[in-house]
């Protein structure tokens, strides 16, 4: 999950990234529009944040393709390589495992839709970083698309509109493009256990795992390490303020 703050005046959109397994009331937050829908998910993303949520897109990782494909591919850098051998590609008629290395990199739908689910090698954190350079990459292409390709606009709109649930109308996503295309994106933020998280398990007490013991006939107690159940991440101290004080340093930028 990305949040994204447009703000007019400094003419900029801010990428945040919420990771999957963050723990909130009682449940891992990518869960909660599954149950209750995504009147509740942005409810539970504006107490994590501390802002509303006002509009919504939810993406099919196939419209992601065709978007990619439409603009004619994306440009991003690569500061380190990724490397992953458990994730299997067919290329030409032969199967490989994903590489890219460092360096600049001209991506079509397939490659850069590999590029942001890869995480086995690196981490859910690197995945955001590299999904945040992707739609940066997105919008700087998009955005050399001017009137006189009003009708490959038109195209971009309607493939990712078609696949998508959301609440902006395919006029107003058109509105937006217009409007923000020249804004810089700044990404690379992501609530991580480097900054507001701490990682933990669900079944674990106090920190530490939970013990299951027996005691024979003798009355000797044995004791062993028992299921710690599934990884999370909750906010530092307990308190949902730690998280809402990171979004606000890094959109206001004061105390």
């Amino acid at each position: 999950m990305i949040f994204a703050n447009i703000n007019p005046a400094e003419h900029k959109i801010t990428l945040i990234s919420v990771p999957r397994d963050l723990y909130y009331n009682g449940r891992k937050i990518n869960s909660i529009y599954y149950f209750y829908g995504m009147e509740e998910l942005k409810r539970s993303l504006s107490i994590v944040t501390g802002y509303e949520i006002d509009k919504y897109i939810l993406i099919d990782m196939y419209a992601f393709i065709d978007v990619i494909d439409i603009i004619g591919g994306v440009d991003v850098h690569l500061d380190q390589p990724v490397i992953d051998p458990t994730y299997k590609t067919f290329d030409g008629g032969k199967w490989g495992t994903l590489y890219y290395r460092a360096g600049d990199h001209h991506l079509s739908g397939k490659q850069a839709l590999r590029l942001a689910r890869s995480r086995h090698t690196s981490s859910d954190f690197a995945r955001s970083e590299r999904q945040h350079l992707i739609l940066a990459a997105v919008k700087d292409k998009a955005k050399t698309l001017g009137i006189g390709d009003a009708g490959k606009l038109k195209e971009l709109a309607e493939s990712v509109l078609s696949r998508t649930e959301t609440d902006i109308e395919i006029q107003d996503a058109l509105t937006y493009f217009f409007r923000y295309q020249n804004f810089e994106v700044e990404g690379g933020h992501v609530m991580s256990s480097g900054n507001v998280l701490v990682s933990q398990y669900t079944n674990d007490v106090n920190g530490q795992a939970p013990k299951t013991c027996t005691t024979n006939e003798e009355g000797e107690e044995t004791c062993k390490a028992g299921d710690r159940g599934a990884y999370i991440l909750v906010p530092q101290n307990g308190s949902w303020n730690t998280t809402r004080w990171f979004f606000h340093q890094i959109l206001e930028g004061d105390e």
